[in-house]
């Protein structure tokens, strides 16, 4: 119970007014004065004051070195780069590493760009960390672009990291071997060695879970994990430690070793594991926890296993208290919490082994509810039965054939079985990768739920404590399921409760996508899916993302609560349109599709449509001007052009226009001045208050005579920030300026949202109103 006050404690640290943050310290502290033992106010006292010294040392310890003025001025400096901290993404070199330049030190991410292929190859075999002598630019980590999307300026943040650094150009190189530098060279040394296994997949799966390599495994694997509800497995790690720990004790004592012996060698091993691993959240939880269960036993203190995990807690916490607003900290404590809570239970359920487990993995699901809504904004039930399948395989079959594999290629590398192993292990992890996919597609098993605000987690919160109560008591309180049930259907719904509609420009980059929500989410519409177009490379250049700009697309739609899209419109082929389209209705169910007729003799657009009919049984509509289409109650989109069928290129762009939240709105897609001038000759009276800026705010859209037609109120721009084109140009800046007319752009102010629905309406712009 003590334990748990570091986390209100450390949230009111941050954020002073978070009310349940307030509550739920009173509710620890009116727990503890009923209780009324002596031992644990002294033990909660202890804690809180740790607490506040914790933090007020991490505000001190955490504060930049330089002051803006002082990276504005850096241009040469010195880069200690550690080669476990580095990523090789095609031609691109990026990670952590410590910058130093006039007497001063700070971590900071960096950014280089590799100039040919044998000098990648010569970072990629790096063991020992490296001093780097640089020409470098200093700058502000970016901030998130698109309502609750990844933060990246709050993720460095929280590891104290305050600059990015572009590594411009290298002047000298040097290794360093020293005393120091040797933990980090056997574990590259390690990572290099795995790399030597005849199956890339297997190498992937064993440096991701057994050495916290966390880039490895590619990111739509780690999509269809998440998608059926099994993140944990990455997200918690450290689940193997436990068996190899068992499994060690049974070898080391079956050789006559004695208890004691047994367990200071375990403790030894800990200890270097976690060195060689890099301390991951997972890793160091389980060897921290288990750490202090065999120090009780070397000094024959009995410790209960909830005690090590409370403190491992409170460790963690005073280490990096930011740690608690991380997906990775709060899936890896919470589940081993609500584990070694219901452990003891457990053990008396009258329930098969099958049953028992099903039983423990709807609860953990459960619990984890609310965590990966937050983070994630749709949850799957699958996991409570697919879980019992995967923690088979990864508990009896894959974690010990990875360590097979790894003392083997250690101390067996040319060992003709090797081959036989990796084949068996690449098996099973395609088996489930494929089971995983297939599942991950299936739209009936995840639930949609974006991110409602706080009263609906308060409200699944309070059910899922009196749920782990009724179990701890082992009662079969109905009133308690129902309660859950309700909340968490509450939850799901909570933005179809809202009556406030929305337009949201979201920020795709060099591209365009236009998000509108009916009140009460009636409808929702998509103009344009954004996309990247992408330039030759030869192979060695080419980068993997992570997360595509059509998955980035689906997480930003998911995260305001959007189940389906109702009609997508694509107002040209271009590839920053509608790039994005395949992988969106692979991520979301889309009723119907329009386009500019003709744009579907464009080979490859035409490919895509093909796909999405076929496959996803999606309605195909061309479209050509003056039509009307109703997309809701009061609610209709005027096509105003193309007027014929052309080649899906800027001039034949889908015009619409349309009101919403008592303004006129004018979308113009990539429309250039020769379609404006058709525009204005077949709509003498076409007037608009808000206009989306043709063509990124190209010099070639948005004339004079076009602005001075239209007469908007308010301008659009959707562009990429610091985009190769340089928009959008100076001279329609200029021309918007001289009229007066407002405006949002998306390469200044990330995504802009409109709302509307009571009388009366907000402008908001993501990167201005970040707290």
């Amino acid at each position: 119970m003590p334990a748990l006050l570091v986390f209100p404690l450390t949230i009111l640290g941050f954020d002073g007014t978070n009310v349940f943050a307030w509550v739920l310290l009173f509710a620890i502290f009116a727990r503890l004065f009923f209780m009324q033992s002596k031992l644990l106010n002294f033990i909660a006292a202890a804690v809180v004051t740790a607490s506040l010294l914790s933090l007020l040392v991490h505000q001190w310890s955490s504060a930049s070195a330089f002051s803006a003025q002082e990276a504005e001025g850096i241009r040469t400096a010195a880069l200690q780069l550690d080669p476990n901290d580095m990523r090789i993404n095609g031609n691109l070199l990026t990670g952590e590493a410590l910058l130093q330049s006039e007497g001063k030190e700070e971590t900071v991410y960096f950014y280089y760009t590799i100039g040919t292929e044998e000098e990648k190859f010569n970072w990629e075999q790096q063991r020992f960390p490296q001093r780097v002598v640089a020409t470098v630019q200093l700058e502000k980590p970016e901030a998130e672009r698109n309502l609750h999307q990844f933060d990246f300026e709050d993720y460095l943040n929280a590891k104290s990291v305050h600059w990015v650094v572009t590594v411009e150009a290298i002047q000298s190189l040097s290794e360093d071997r020293s005393f120091w530098s040797w933990p980090s060279s056997i574990r590259r040394s390690i990572i290099l060695m795995l790399e030597k296994l005849p199956a890339v997949q297997t190498t992937d799966y064993i440096q991701t879970m057994l050495f916290n390599q966390s880039h490895t495994i590619a990111g739509d694997t780690l999509d269809a994990y998440r998608g059926i509800g099994l993140l944990h497995l990455f997200s918690i790690s450290g689940m193997h430690i436990q068996l190899l720990l068992s499994q060690m004790r049974y070898i080391l004592l079956r050789m006559k070793v004695s208890h004691e012996t047994t367990n200071k060698l375990l403790v030894v091993f800990l200890i270097a594991y976690g060195v060689l691993t890099g301390w991951g959240i997972g890793v160091f939880r389980a060897i921290c926890t288990h750490f202090i269960l065999l120090m009780g036993k070397i000094t024959g203190h009995r410790i209960e296993a909830k005690d090590a995990f409370a403190l491992t807690v409170m460790v963690a916490v005073f280490y990096n208290p930011l740690l608690i607003y991380s997906a990775s900290f709060q899936l890896s404590y919470l589940l081993a919490g609500v584990l070694y809570f219901v452990a003891p239970v457990s053990a008396e359920w009258k329930l098969n082994g099958l049953l028992k487990d099903i039983c423990l993995t709807a609860l953990m699901t459960m619990v984890s509810f609310p965590v990966v809504a937050y983070h994630f904004f749709e949850v799957s039930w699958l996991g409570i039965f697919v879980n019992v399948i995967f923690s088979f395989f990864f508990s009896w079959l894959l974690f010990p054939l990875f360590w097979l594999l790894f003392f083997a290629v250690l101390f067996f590398p040319e060992a003709p079985f090797l081959g036989v192993l990796c084949a068996v292990s690449d098996n099973l992890l395609t088996l489930l990768e494929t089971f995983a996919g297939a599942a991950a597609d299936l739209d009936f098993a995840s639930l949609v739920t974006g991110r409602p605000p706080a009263f609906y987690f308060a409200l699944v919160w309070i059910a899922l404590v009196l749920l782990l109560l009724s179990v701890e008591k082992a009662q079969r309180d109905i009133r308690v399921l129902c309660f859950l049930m309700a909340a968490v259907g509450l939850f799901s719904f909570a933005h179809q409760l809202t009556a406030s509609g929305k337009v949201v420009m979201l920020d795709v980059g060099q591209g365009d996508a236009i998000l509108i929500i009916t009140p009460f989410h009636r409808s929702a519409v998509l103009i344009d899916t954004g996309g990247v177009i992408t330039f030759e490379r030869e192979a060695w250049q080419v980068r993997e993302t992570a997360t595509t700009a059509g998955e980035k697309l689906v997480s930003i739609i998911k995260a305001e609560g959007v189940k389906k899209l109702d009609r997508v419109f694509l107002t040209h082929a271009d590839q920053d349109h509608v790039g994005s389209l395949r992988e969106l209705a692979e991520g979301l169910p889309i009723d119907a599709v329009y386009f500019p007729k003709g744009a579907e003799g464009n080979a490859a657009f035409a490919a895509v449509l093909l796909e999405l009919q076929s496959q996803h049984q999606v309605g195909l509509f061309p479209l050509l001007g003056k039509v009307d289409l109703e997309i809701d109650a009061d609610f209709v989109f005027h096509i105003l052009a193309p007027l014929a069928p052309g080649e899906g290129g800027n001039e034949d762009s889908l015009v619409i226009q349309t009101s919403i939240g008592g303004l006129d709105w004018l979308f113009t897609g990539d429309l250039g001045e020769e379609g404006e001038e058709v525009l204005m000759r077949t709509y003498p009276d076409l007037k608009t208050d808000v206009l989306k800026i043709g063509h990124h705010g190209s010099a070639t859209s948005s004339s004079e005579g076009f602005l001075d037609h239209v007469q908007p109120e308010l301008a659009l721009i959707s562009a990429g920030k610091q985009n190769r084109y340089g928009h959008p140009d100076a001279q329609i800046l200029e021309r918007l300026e001289l009229r007066n007319i407002p405006i949002f752009r998306t390469d200044r102010q990330g995504a802009i949202h409109f709302l509307y629905g009571s009388e009366e309406t907000e402008w908001r712009t993501i990167l201005e109103n970040k707290k």
